[in-house]
């Protein structure tokens, strides 16, 4: 009855029911399908054959919605079709095989459009209303719980499909802004270095021309003083060249944070970290990337040397600075005093970039303490 159904699940992207927050509540549903002992139970005493086909069915319908879920769309088709094969046969014995309906309901509801799904359904519906009449005479609440249990279920699928659309269509967007932004700022580096460079650059081939000519009419000392020109302009244009990038190259702040709590605790480190939520309004581009950095050089520096196994970071927020305080806790006594190589000295030079003050500290209790304050203005609406 499904198998036609196949080009419906190639035009579907939706994520697969065993992934992702999904993965949890499609599991713990399975819950809900103790209710198939339910007529058994009620139906006490019954020979141990029924109790035997029916476990042997139960067992065979888990393992069947399992693999279900955890499928691509393309073969989806083939195992709701075995379990709408399973529903009918344990429910020649059990009417708690309408259980079964439900959970075929709720897939189909989730992976088909409402159109396609509705049909499937009102087939299932159709497929009930004939065994009530030619089988299950007896049995009057079969049909409608089956029907009932599969159409609620279905609704709930399709207000799943119609979530997870909302959200996949909310995170394309986010990509597409994403992108936008991303060519916006290529765009500006692109005007930024030409405006940096541009007019630097013909002034250095003015004077190297110039030079040149002076060479060859021999008049070394005016060369000379060209070529003195054109160490000034090149060291000025280098200058302004790391100033621009160095601004183009922003960083995400807490997402450099996430990063390297996540690298220390993937090298055996206990971490705490307290970050101030103001700090999403408040730094600047610079600053930001500037602050990502010397939280990265702090890692490093602590997976290379530190001799200890706990670490914490703390941002703190006041209305006259930010305090960015790290500590290393290693062996007590691990050294008296702190020695600056590349590393710290880098931390140094990039707070000074921002007007901030660093100092690097050790004690008794931990091995390594940086503590930097960059003062701000609070702004006034």
């Amino acid at each position: 009855m499904l198998n036609n159904a196949s080009s419906a699940h190639r035009e579907s992207v939706m994520p697969l029911l065993a992934s992702g927050r999904k993965k949890r509540w499609s599991y713990s549903s399975l819950f809900f399908s103790l209710f198939y002992f339910v007529p058994l139970v009620l139906s006490m005493p019954l020979p141990s054959s029924v109790w035997l086909l029916q476990l042997g069915g139960y067992g065979l319908f888990v393992a069947i919605y399992i693999r279900a879920i955890n499928s691509p769309p393309q073969v989806l088709p083939y195992f709701l079709s075995f379990l709408l094969l399973l529903g009918y046969a344990v429910s020649f014995q059990n009417p708690g095989g309408a259980i079964i309906f439900g959970f075929v309901g709720f897939i189909i509801g989730y992976y088909y459009t409402l159109q396609k799904g509705i049909a499937f359904i009102s087939l299932i519906a159709l497929s009930l209303a004939l065994l009530q009449l030619y089988i299950f005479k007896e049995q009057g609440w079969y049909l409608l719980a089956a029907t009932i249990n599969s159409v609620v279920l279905f609704g709930f699928g399709a207000m799943e499909r119609k979530e997870t659309e909302f959200q996949m269509k909310e995170a394309k967007h986010a990509e597409s802004m994403k992108t936008l932004s991303a060519i916006a700022e290529r765009e500006r580096i692109g005007r930024d270095l030409h405006d940096v460079a541009g007019h630097a650059l013909s002034s250095i081939a003015l004077k190297a021309q110039l030079a040149d000519k002076l060479l060859s009419k021999n008049e070394l000392t005016l060369a000379q003083q060209e070529v003195k020109a054109l160490a000034t302009l090149s060291q000025s244009l280098l200058s302004d060249i790391r100033y621009a990038v160095s601004d183009i190259k922003h960083l995400s702040l807490s997402d450099e944070i996430a990063k390297n709590i996540a690298l220390l605790e993937e090298n055996g480190f206990e971490t705490s970290f307290d970050v101030a939520k103001q700090l999403a309004n408040t730094l600047t581009s610079m600053e930001e990337s500037q602050l990502s950095l010397i939280i990265k050089e702090l890692t490093t520096n602590t997976l290379r040397h530190s001799k200890g196994k706990s670490v914490s970071l703390i941002l703190e927020y006041f209305e006259t600075a930010i305090i960015l305080k790290y500590f290393d806790y290693g062996r007590e006594n691990a050294q008296l005093s702190v020695i600056e190589g590349n590393g710290l000295t880098g931390i140094r030079e990039r707070a000074n970039t921002i007007g901030a003050e660093v100092v690097f500290s050790t004690s008794p209790d931990c091995a390594f303490h940086c503590e930097l304050i960059l003062p701000h203005k609070l702004v006034s609406d």
